[in-house]
């Protein structure tokens, strides 16, 4: 498989994982907002040690959510709906990203 492709799904995945937490979130608590941050191991190259880091992070407000058609959006699309950073390149895939606050 080649690696845009590869990395396209793998941005598919991660996106579309966001938006089940945020719909199980919404389902349970009552709340109005939700933030879920997407974490990977990340190789630090210049000290050969891996560390946990955010690749993802997103602010949901419930309205918006509930307003998509989730039978027709490209989940990672539908990340510009909303609060969020990404950092993502077609022949790297992720990049650490700071946290979205759930408060600004």
């Amino acid at each position: 498989m080649p690696k845009t492709k590869y990395y396209d799904i793998t941005q598919d995945y991660v996106c579309s994982c966001a938006i089940r937490i945020a719909q199980d979130m919404f389902a349970i608590l009552p709340f109005d907002l939700v933030v879920v941050h997407a974490m990977d191991e990340v190789l630090d190259t210049s000290t050969g040690r891996t560390d946990t880091l955010p690749i993802l992070s997103v602010r949901f407000d419930k309205a918006t959510l509930n307003s998509l058609n989730f039978e027709a959006i490209d989940c990672s699309d539908s990340m510009a709906n909303f609060q969020h950073n990404m950092k993502f390149r077609k022949t790297q895939g992720f990049s650490p990203v700071e946290k979205v606050q759930l408060l600004q």
